[in-house]
């Protein structure tokens, strides 16, 4: 619901990188903003601006055209974090700063995985087009060509009705038998072209629309992690520890494999799956991960009431006699194994940890499960 104009700046998965997201046609566009050194700009060769606050400030006065002649509008409205003193931050009815923490992990790491995801798009976007732009000059090329060989092939149809001879009627007729050969040949490659264009086509259209699917979550992380930014100060929680947990859960995700990754990024949409397959016998569904915000803990994502909920399984060491091993966060109920914690959550409620998990752990979320 957005005016054309309204934007908003963020940290791009790319170090020292920021992202410029638009809204303009209807749509949200992102732009990159590379830094480099001690200017930036939206390409390397429009690095004039000192700061990113010289470039927003430009481009409020003047308008994008000058980058891209389909942008035709100013960074008119920042976009305005919501009004949060309305409401206050509850969890289980406590105010905790350990959840909000947790919270900040999660979403932080959520979110720089559907960066990771988006970027990935947009480079083989990137290389779909110039690939695009590179078959269409060969395709006109063999257009051309074909054209070229077809008046040979009527020029030497033409000469013939002039050759009297039988040596040369019959050279004439193997010269364009030779023709006809070359354009049938550039008939075949003119059609192989035109069917690798409508690929690469279908391809550009399908990850621009995982491109425009991305953008909300974008935008829904991006408003989720300021609203948990602000109760964290409201909490007194300095700025120095949420940039160091951010950087914790950045530097995790810098190392996390790619397969993981999708994995993680696909979580929902796996359980999602299999609650649709057997929608009367969907609750308890779960899937339990290694945590990538917080190193040797776990991640549980469980269905219950047609809805997908997380839970972070903590792990305690030795150092902690009276209560080691794996346990729901501010519980005191451990198990000395993943394997003990899923076996007794299979026979007993989840209702005392979360009262809206009036379930057990019924069905792993494995394909061929249901």
């Amino acid at each position: 619901d957005c005016p054309n104009g309204t934007f908003c700046v963020r940290d791009a998965s790319t170090r020292g990188d920021y992202t410029l997201t638009l809204r303009y046609g209807e749509r949200n566009r992102l732009i990159r903003i590379i830094v480099a050194g001690e200017h930036c700009g939206f390409t390397e060769d429009m690095l004039k601006f000192e700061s990113v606050v010289s470039l927003i400030d430009y481009y409020r006065r003047n308008s994008l055209l000058e980058y891209n002649r389909q942008l035709s509008t100013e960074l008119l409205y920042p976009l305005r974090k919501p009004n949060f003193q309305q409401t206050s931050w509850v969890i289980d009815g406590l105010r905790s700063v350990e959840h909000l923490l947790c919270q900040l992990r999660g979403l932080h790491a959520a979110h720089l995985r559907v960066i990771r995801h988006d970027d990935k798009i947009t480079a083989e976007l990137d290389s779909l087009k110039e690939e695009l732009k590179k078959k269409r000059l060969a395709h006109a090329a063999f257009t051309a060509a074909y054209a070229l060989f077809l008046k040979q092939v009527e020029l030497l149809e033409s000469n013939k009705q002039l050759l009297f001879d039988e040596s040369e009627i019959a050279q004439a007729n193997k010269n364009k038998e030779a023709q006809q050969r070359r354009l049938e040949s550039i008939c075949y490659q003119q059609q192989q072209m035109v069917e690798q264009i409508e690929t690469i086509e279908k391809r550009i259209r399908e990850n621009e629309t995982l491109h425009c699917g991305l953008t909300p979550k974008l935008w829904k992380f991006h408003k989720e992690l300021d609203t948990c930014h602000f109760r964290l100060s409201q909490l007194n929680v300095s700025q120095a520890v949420i940039d160091k947990v951010l950087q914790e859960v950045s530097l995790l995700a810098d190392l996390e494999q790619e397969p993981l990754t999708r994995i993680l990024l696909h979580a929902f949409k796996i359980i999602r799956s299999l609650m649709d397959c057997n929608p009367d016998n969907s609750n308890g569904i779960f899937l339990i991960r290694p945590s990538q915000s917080q190193a040797g803990h776990y991640a549980l994502t469980i269905s219950n009431e047609n809805h997908i909920f997380n839970c972070l399984i903590e792990y305690r060491d030795l150092k902690h006699p009276e209560s080691s091993g794996y346990a729901f966060l501010n519980t005191k109920l451990f198990f000395t194994s993943l394997v003990d914690f899923v076996r007794y959550y299979s026979h007993c409620s989840m209702k005392e940890h979360n009262a809206q998990l009036d379930t057990k752990l019924r069905i792993p979320a494995f394909k061929g499960t249901l």
